[in-house]
C-alpha cells in the first residue's frame, strides 16, 4: 500500500515486532506495494476539492464528480459480486455471519463467524432493498432468536428486577445480541465449553430489531400470520425490558460493545422503534393491535401499551437525544475526565439511518453529520478518537478480538496514538448525507454525499499485477472485497496502511448496497 510519512515521533508501546519474522515480511510487502491510486475530484457545488485513495484499479474509471443514473447503475453492476451477502440456511433458521471468510480457521479464531443481531439486520436491510426472498427468512430467524426460551427468561428477569441489568457491570444478564448459528437453540459462542463473556448490553441492536419487524409488517415483507403468539411475546417483553430498565437513561455497550455509557445512538434506535410501535397500535381495530393486546394481557403487560405510557417512553428518549446532541454528541453528559465521556462517534449516524425519528430536526441531522465528519481519515472513518481496537500493529500483539477486561487492557497498553482503524462507514455517512439532501436540496449536501460515496468505493481491495492483497496481519486477503476497516502498520518511522484481516465484512457489504439504493433514488428524484 501507499507509504505515509509521519511528521511526529511514533510510540510503539513496547511493541517488539521488528524482531518478528512475520512482521518483517509484511513490512517488506507493503514497501513494495504501490497499489493505491490517489484520485482528485473537483465537485461542482462550490465544495472544496478532495482526493480519494482508490485501492482497486477496477473502480478508478467509474468514480465521478457528479453521477448520472447510468453511471450509478455501472457502479452497482461492477460491485455486485463484492456486495453479495451469503445467507446460511439451517433447519432452525437463516443466518448472516458477521464476516464471510475464505478460511474457516480465521472465523473460528476471531469469532467473526458468529451472528450479531445488529449486523444481521443491516444484512436484512440490504437483502430487502435488493428484493431477495431470503430477507424475510433472515428477519424471522431474528424474531425467533428474541423469542427463544433463554431470551424470554432474561427479559422477564430484567422486568422483575431491572437493577440486575442496569446496576451491574456483568453484561451477560442483558438480552443477548450474539450467538452461534450452528446451535439449534441459539446458544452463545462457547469458549472452553462455556458461554463466552460478552458485552451483550446493546440496546441499539434490540431497538433496530423491533423497528424492522414493525416496518416489515407495514411494507408487506411480513404478514400478520408471521407474528405468531411466541414472536409477539418476545417483542412485547422487549418493550417491557426497555421500560423497566429506563432505556433513555440506561448505560449500554452500544454499537462498539465497549464500556457502558449513555449512548445517544442506542437511545435513538429504541426511540425510533417505540414511535413505530405507537403508530402501529394506534388503531385499536387493526389486526396487529388485537393480537398484541392478547399477548399483553397474557403477560400482564396491558398498562405498558397505552398511548400515554408509550408517549412517556418516547418523550424520555427524545429528551436524552436532544440534550446530548446539544452538549456534544454521543455520551457527553459526563465529566470530560470520565472514560465514558465522548462527543464524536460514528454511531451517531444511527440517528439519521437506520432510525426514523419523526421529531429529529433538520438542524440536528446536520449537526450529526458535522460531528461525524471530524472522524474521517484518508481511508475511512474512525469509530471515535483514540479507538485502540485494530489500531497500529494490532494483529501482531496477540490480542483477542474479545470484549473482556484483559483484552481491553492489552489494547490500551499497545495503542499507538494517531493509528486508529479507519472503518467502512463512508458508505453509511453517504447514505445519511443523501437523506439530509432530500430535505435541503442544497447542491453542497449532494456534493458531500458524493465525496463520501467515492471514498466508500475506493475501499474495495485491489492488486497490482500478480501481487496478492496483503492484510494487516500479513496474511493474504481477498481481492475486490470490503474490509471492516483499514489498519495501520508502523515500522521504521513509517506508517503503512493495509486492509483489516476481517474481510469481507457483511455489514460493509450491506452498507454499500444501501448507499447505492439511496443514490439511485436521489438521482431519480
Amino acid at each position: 500500500m501507499r507509504i505515509l510519512l509521519l511528521g511526529l515521533a511514533l510510540f510503539t508501546g513496547g511493541f517488539m515486532a521488528n524482531a518478528n519474522d512475520d512482521f518483517a515480511v509484511l513490512v517488506g510487502k507493503l514497501k513494495r506495494d504501490d497499489a493505491v491510486r490517489v484520485q482528485q475530484f473537483m465537485p461542482p457545488a462550490g465544495d472544496i476539492p478532495y482526493r480519494v485513495f482508490v485501492h482497486s484499479a477496477k473502480m478508478a474509471p467509474l468514480l465521478k464528480n457528479v453521477y448520472t443514473a447510468d453511471e450509478v447503475a455501472a457502479l452497482a453492476s461492477a460491485t455486485a459480486t463484492a456486495r453479495r451477502i451469503a445467507v446460511i440456511k439451517h433447519p432452525h433458521g437463516s443466518f448472516i455471519q458477521a464476516a464471510s471468510f475464505e478460511s474457516a480457521d480465521k472465523g473460528e479464531a476471531t469469532h467473526y463467524d458468529a451472528v450479531w443481531v445488529r449486523d444481521t439486520l443491516w444484512g436484512y436491510l440490504a437483502l430487502r432493498a435488493d428484493d431477495q426472498p431470503s430477507a424475510r427468512d433472515v428477519l424471522l430467524t431474528m424474531l425467533d432468536y428474541l423469542a427463544s426460551p433463554a431470551q424470554v427468561k432474561r427479559m422477564r428477569a430484567a422486568v422483575a428486577a431491572p437493577q440486575t441489568v442496569t446496576a451491574v457491570a456483568d453484561e451477560m444478564t442483558a438480552v443477548h445480541i450474539r450467538f452461534d448459528a450452528s446451535s439449534p437453540t441459539f446458544d452463545d459462542v462457547l469458549e472452553g465449553g462455556k458461554p463466552q463473556l460478552w458485552h451483550h448490553k446493546q440496546n441499539d441492536a434490540l431497538g433496530l430489531l423491533l423497528d424492522r419487524a414493525l416496518t416489515a409488517l407495514a411494507d408487506g415483507t411480513l404478514t400478520l400470520d408471521d407474528f405468531t403468539p411466541k414472536r409477539l411475546r418476545g417483542l412485547a417483553l422487549l418493550v417491557a425490558y426497555f421500560d423497566a430498565t429506563e432505556f433513555y437513561t440506561m448505560e449500554d455497550a452500544g454499537a462498539w460493545e465497549e464500556k457502558a455509557r449513555r449512548n445517544t445512538s442506542s437511545i435513538a434506535l429504541v426511540t425510533s422503534a417505540l414511535e413505530n410501535l405507537a403508530g402501529a397500535l394506534r388503531d385499536e381495530k387493526s389486526p396487529l393491535a388485537a393480537a398484541w393486546q392478547t399477548v399483553a394481557e397474557r403477560e400482564k403487560l396491558t398498562p405498558l401499551f397505552t398511548p400515554e405510557n408509550l408517549e412517556k417512553l418516547i418523550a424520555g428518549g427524545y429528551a436524552t437525544i436532544d440534550r446530548q446532541l446539544e452538549i456534544g454528541g454521543e455520551s457527553p453528559d459526563y465529566p470530560a475526565t470520565d472514560p465514558r465521556y465522548r462527543t464524536a462517534d460514528a454511531a451517531l449516524l444511527n440517528l439519521i439511518y437506520p432510525a426514523k425519528l419523526s421529531r429529529l430536526t433538520l438542524a440536528q441531522k446536520q449537526r450529526v453529520l458535522q460531528i461525524v465528519a471530524t472522524l474521517a481519515g484518508d481511508y475511512g472513518i474512525r469509530r471515535y478518537v483514540n479507538d485502540d481496537y485494530q489500531s497500529g500493529n494490532f494483529w501482531f500483539q496477540n490480542i483477542p478480538t474479545d470484549t473482556d477486561a484483559r483484552s481491553y487492557a492489552e489494547r490500551k497498553r499497545s495503542f499507538i496514538p494517531g493509528t486508529e482503524a479507519q472503518w467502512f462507514f463512508d458508505s453509511w455517512f453517504a447514505t445519511a448525507a443523501l437523506i439530509v439532501y432530500a430535505e435541503t436540496k442544497e447542491p453542497a449536501d449532494l456534493a458531500t454525499a458524493t465525496r463520501f460515496a467515492n471514498r466508500a468505493f475506493g475501499q474495495l481491495t485491489g492488486t497490482v499485477g500478480d501481487r496478492e492483497v496483503v492484510a494487516a496481519d500479513g496474511q493474504k486477503a481477498p481481492t475486490f472485497a470490503l474490509p471492516e476497516s483499514y489498519n495501520h502498520v508502523v515500522a521504521d518511522g513509517r506508517v503503512f496502511v493495509a486492509p483489516s484481516p476481517i474481510i469481507p465484512l457483511n455489514w460493509a457489504k450491506a452498507s454499500l448496497t444501501l448507499m447505492l439504493k439511496e443514490l439511485q433514488k436521489t438521482i431519480k428524484n
